[in-house]
């Protein structure tokens, strides 16, 4: 009995001895994770917002002072030609003048100064229809305009007059214009009409300007 008892407890201590080294022998091929902080960062190059490709009109300052030259130029950035009504009269421009007021953007009316014997003058002039042709502004490509300013507001007078600064005050200016022409109809039989037109009108507005 006593050999028994015996046995039992060296099987007992063997078999204690024989789990503890396989618990040592697990723990020793766990893996601690890696905590967050430590693993490489990647950066990523900020991505900016594609540009949309448009028509856009700008002024090359937003303040000028009296008799100072505003440049605007209009950019075509598409793909495809933009048509516009232009003229060759000189006094006679492409664009038109909106002045703010208290209730909203209203239009300013006149022509520009016509330049004789060096000297600026405003004088009226009819013209035969049709007034002014379709004209182009190609793909990727600017049309620019330099104003002094001047102006010759819409009177009625007999005779030439002095032109006039504009009026001090806010400003922008607008440009109308279409991404396809049409022919005219019964141009035969109505002569003041342009032989072609533009198709569908758009607007664009330039950014606002002050004249100080």
């Amino acid at each position: 009995m006593e050999k028994m008892v015996i046995v039992g407890i060296l099987l007992m201590i063997l078999l204690g001895a024989f789990l503890l080294s396989a618990g040592c022998s697990e723990s020793s091929t766990k893996t601690t994770p890696t905590s967050p902080a430590t693993l490489p960062s990647i950066a990523t190059a900020p991505t900016s917002p594609a540009m949309t490709p448009s028509l856009s009109m700008a002024t090359d300052k937003i303040r000028y002072v009296s008799d100072e030259l505003v440049n605007l130029t209009v950019t075509n950035s598409l793909v495809i030609p933009v048509w516009y009504i232009g003229y060759t009269q000189p006094d006679l421009v492409f664009w038109e003048l909106e002045r703010a007021q208290s209730n909203g953007w209203q239009r300013v009316y006149f022509r520009l100064p016509l330049t004789e014997g060096g000297k600026e003058v405003c004088e009226i002039r009819l013209y035969e229809r049709p007034v002014g042709a379709v004209m182009e502004v190609k793909p990727h490509s600017d049309l620019r305009y330099g104003w002094g300013q001047k102006i010759c507001p819409l009177k009625t007078m007999t005779g030439p007059f002095e032109p006039e600064l504009v009026e001090r005050g806010r400003y922008r200016f607008a440009f109308h214009y279409s991404l396809d022409t049409v022919k005219s109809e019964n141009i035969e039989t109505e002569p003041w009409k342009r032989p072609i037109e533009l198709g569908e009108t758009k607007i664009v507005y330039s950014n606002e300007f002050v004249l100080e």
